[in-house]
């Protein structure tokens, strides 16, 4: 972490503040239902961090941690439809509370905001560098979503699994790092080995998250993933464990399905294949920047307290 990251992080809030304010009454007014719970900012955290450690000027990086988070707010917007999540961060969800229409016209919004965001970098250079980034991380964002539509429920293989999961989570984890990268010109064996690293990051935060919907949900709810047949980690891995007739049976009785995951110890084989991904994360630190290094493994570090909650879980 930067030593002026906290004044830094308030300029990013601020900046936020700025442009979700707009003068169309339901635009307004669906901007603010949805920024009013504040995230985690973690693509902010990443932001700051990599530019402080690279020598970057404050402004770049504040505005870069901007950028992402505009461009994060934006994904879950829509993810949230393609996904008929009804929640986000405690409350109901913007197409849920306003409908899809209203949620897809916030998010389009906040695209764009993201790119205008971009001209106010005072090197056009980096500008340049930032668009292109941008531009393709958000083509990733939408085949890695299109990608998920198109899976088959209880029908898709691990290593199909793997390919989706990171298509879908790593993008932004690594764009905040790699927009800071390409800024300070560190080269293209860095940007690509950092593309792996936050490949593997991107699995195992995937993980967690199927992890946690399914055994963090309510007793008497059916988790969304199932209800909705989404891709779930423990889903998957069911075809390792069970035949054929098992998995008919599963298909069409979701309660027997949720039951049968909590019971299972598939939860241990997934804890286990996390714990191996941070290995192998840990072990390729060294292709990193040394001032990198610490940043990388803050977030695995984050990754392993999450799993670890699942480690005596019943």
């Amino acid at each position: 972490m930067i030593s002026n990251e906290s004044d830094s992080l308030e300029s990013v809030k601020k900046h936020l503040a700025k442009s979700f304010e707009v003068n169309e009454k339901n635009l307004s007014l669906w901007l603010n239902w949805h920024g009013r719970s504040e995230g985690k900012l973690i693509r902010s955290h990443l932001a700051l961090s990599t530019g402080e450690a690279l020598g970057l000027s404050k402004h770049t990086a504040i505005i870069w941690a901007v950028v992402c988070e505009l461009i994060h707010s934006a994904s879950l917007l829509h993810d949230d439809i393609c996904d008929s999540d009804e929640i986000r961060r405690g409350k109901v969800s913007v197409w849920k509370n306003f409908g899809i229409p209203a949620a897809i016209c916030t998010g389009d919004y906040l695209i764009a905001e993201s790119f205008k965001k971009i001209t106010e970098i005072e090197q056009g250079w980096h500008q340049n560098i930032l668009l292109g980034l941008l531009s393709g991380t958000v083509k990733e964002i939408v085949f890695g979503q299109s990608g998920d539509l198109s899976t088959n429920f209880l029908n898709l293989g691990w290593e199909d699994y793997k390919n989706v999961a990171m298509a879908k989570t790593s993008p932004l984890i690594c764009l905040p790092m790699m927009g800071m990268f390409k800024c300070a010109e560190l080269g293209e064996p860095y940007y690509i080995n950092l593309r792996k690293i936050t490949d593997e990051i991107g699995l195992a935060y995937q993980i967690v998250n199927d992890l946690e919907n399914i055994l963090l949900n309510q007793a008497n709810e059916i988790p969304t993933d199932i209800k909705f047949e989404r891709m779930n980690a423990l889903v998957v891995l069911i075809k390792e464990k069970s035949s054929e007739k098992e998995i008919n049976f599963l298909k069409k009785n979701k309660e027997e399905l949720k039951q049968f995951l909590i019971s299972s110890n598939i939860k241990d084989d997934l804890i286990d294949r996390i714990q191996l991904i941070l290995v192998n994360i840990k072990d390729s630190l060294h292709l990193m920047p040394i001032v990198i290094r610490p940043i990388i493994s803050s977030l695995c570090e984050g990754i392993d307290k999450k799993a670890s909650q699942f480690i005596y879980a019943k």
